[in-house]
């Protein structure tokens, strides 16, 4: 009788709280109500402890007589269904590779094809359970994406359902926007390679569904760098799909000089062809192309990127085309706040001047380096060797002393740098004391160097 009365009042609970809770709509005819009260407390108490068992009967009764009672139905549905499924193609598996050692094959092949049903029953309603809530509580593309992922996971080895999880697929990605859940991108890709090597879909067919795939991923890069997260994960993703593309269509320089150049000469506007060619140029190595580095520019040019800025600088500077260089490392500059990030461009800028013979435009380069990141070691060393290297320009032949001067600027940088070696060079450059001697100098007199250098330096000697 107590256990009796503690249920009727579990259940009078349950119905005071639900009728106060928005997004609860339960039967109109009162005993279907009571009844109804009953079967989800019952089935949501028993998913909670992860009895899918229990919770099933009173699923399939809540689903047939209160359909759109609460989307919690169909999230509850989805998670005992999905276990079933599980369970079942892990049984699957078991069978697979039983038969592979079974003396019976007949037999073993029976088990098979009964686990096999068993999984494929589960997944469909699984399915069922997103389409259901898709039709009574709408947010299809978030659920939608959730079904197709599922979808992939128990159909994707069935080669006849190969088209039709595409389409789901294709759908999930028209819909979805940049909320596709990162665990799609690569399945997406997955279901075209399997389709592609069906000879389901041609290679025009792969490239726009790769387009798709790759949008969703540059709109995530670039929210994720907003929020100052990581995208070392997607970054991973978009290697593995470049992978699969790469696998199923034969890209390679001559691929794309021939049948996307004149595209490209044809409308350079067009993004997504300059995005497909920058992609492909680079998955095929073909970087060392003038082709490449136009593409480059002209993507640059539609989308600024800090790191495209980089990559086409340092090619300009391979070329001797200093001028261009220094044009998109200034644009680089102005594409980050990070300091390290200017430190490095600022860096890259001074070797160039120095390339020039610009010595004083590049220790100015140097120096902007130091301050946006005072740790950069290779800052230091570069105005080192500004200074190292200018010995025969600054030279006057006339007080060995003073000539060597530049030396001991160098050996002080080289110093703020740790670097031993440069640091053992420069000494070694340092006037002996003997031509202190002759000079009539002490160590410790400060000195100054003119020509373009213009600082002191504390003289020092080699021995």
């Amino acid at each position: 009788m107590k256990k009796i009365l503690g249920t009727l009042a579990l259940l009078s609970l349950a119905v005071i709280s639900s009728y106060g809770q928005k997004g609860w709509k339960w039967p109109e005819d009162s005993a279907t109500k009571v009844k109804a009260i009953e079967m989800n407390v019952i089935q949501s108490d028993a998913v909670k402890m992860g009895d899918f068992k229990t919770a099933l009967p009173a699923l399939k009764w809540l689903i047939a007589n209160a359909p759109d009672l609460n989307k919690s139905l169909y999230i509850n549905g989805s998670k005992a269904y999905e276990s079933f499924a599980k369970a079942a193609q892990k049984e699957e598996k078991e069978a697979n590779a039983a038969l592979k050692s079974a003396t019976d094959k007949a037999a073993a092949e029976a088990v098979l094809a009964e686990k096999s049903a068993l999984r494929e029953a589960y997944a469909d309603t699984l399915l069922t359970m997103y389409d259901m809530r898709i039709e009574h509580f709408g947010d299809k593309p978030n659920v939608l994406n959730r079904k197709v992922f599922k979808a992939y996971k128990y159909f994707v080895k069935d080669f006849s359902k190969s088209e039709w999880l595409l389409e789901m697929f294709d759908e999930a990605f028209d819909i979805g926007g940049d909320k596709i859940p990162d665990g799609n991108l690569v399945a997406y890709m997955n279901v075209i390679k399997v389709n592609a090597k069906l000879k389901k879909i041609n290679e025009e067919a792969i490239l726009v569904r790769y387009d798709k795939i790759s949008e969703v991923i540059d709109k995530k890069l670039a929210t994720n760098e907003a929020k100052g997260k990581s995208n070392d994960t997607l970054i991973k993703k978009k290697s593995a799909i470049d992978g699969i593309l790469m696998d199923i269509v034969d890209i390679n320089c001559e691929f794309v000089e021939t049948n996307m150049a004149p595209k490209f000469d044809e409308n350079p506007n067009d993004l997504k062809l300059v995005k497909r060619m920058f992609t492909f140029m680079l998955n095929g190595k073909c970087t060392d192309s003038p082709l490449f580095l136009s593409v480059s520019m002209q993507l640059q040019k539609m989308v600024p990127d800090y790191g495209l800025c980089k990559m086409i600088a340092s090619k300009c500077v391979a070329n001797k085309d200093y001028s261009h260089a220094h044009s998109y490392y200034t644009q680089a500059l102005e594409l980050t706040e990070d300091g390290m990030k200017k430190s490095e461009i600022y860096v890259s800028q001074g070797k160039v001047y120095s390339a020039q013979k610009d010595k004083a435009k590049a220790r100015a380069m140097y120096s902007h380096a130091i301050a946006a990141d005072p740790s950069n070691k290779d800052a230091y060393v570069g105005i080192g060797d500004l200074y190292f290297h200018s010995f025969k320009q600054c030279k006057e032949e006339e007080d060995m002393v003073k000539d060597r001067l530049v030396f001991i600027a160098a050996y002080n940088e080289y110093k703020k740098a740790g670097n031993a070696k440069k640091m053992a060079a420069a000494k070694e450059q340092f006037p002996s004391k003997e031509d202190l001697f002759n000079g009539d100098y002490t160590v410790g007199q400060t000195l100054s160097i003119a020509c373009w250098i213009n600082k002191s330096v504390v003289l020092q000697t080699r021995d």
